[in-house]
């Protein structure tokens, strides 16, 4: 008798990085859009989780602009690993004075920003258009100015 998953695609066969990299691929995709000269938009879609989140690292620590979007409104799930990694990145432009903006609305994503903190620290917008407009006209934050703790 054949087993009732048997339709199921199997795992792929690669290991370790190779592996890692093809399962973040499918649940994850990260671009960074230039907005304008000053302005840069990264834009996430799927799930942020410790199997996915170099991605949205990767797109973090390169050179950026002096304002950043970090445009969450198509992600599905925020786990512990996302939300270091946005910690990182709020710290990091807390330090060098760069105006950063989170875009979420879906309650899997507000929810951890929420509980964790991230809310007072950066301001999250419900649509792009809002950070858009407003990130850019933002002050930079005093650098060393970060309440994790």
């Amino acid at each position: 008798m054949p087993s009732r998953l048997s339709h199921f695609p199997r795992p792929p066969t690669a290991t370790g990085q190779e592996s890692t990299r093809q399962y973040a691929e499918t649940v994850l995709t990260v671009r960074t859009i230039p907005w304008r000269h000053d302005l840069a938009i990264i834009s996430a879609t799927g799930e942020i989780d410790t199997g996915s989140v170099r991605l949205l690292q990767r797109a973090l620590w390169q050179d950026l602009p002096a304002g950043l979007v970090l445009d969450l409104s198509r992600v599905t799930f925020l786990g512990a690993a996302g939300l270091r990694a946005i910690e990182g990145v709020v710290t990091r432009a807390r330090a060098e004075r760069r105006r950063i903006g989170i875009v979420a609305a879906a309650r899997p994503v507000l929810r951890p920003l929420r509980i964790f903190g991230v809310d007072t620290l950066v301001v999250v917008y419900p649509i792009l258009a809002d950070a858009l407009r407003e990130v850019p006209l933002s002050p930079p934050p005093v650098a060393g100015a970060t309440d994790w703790n």
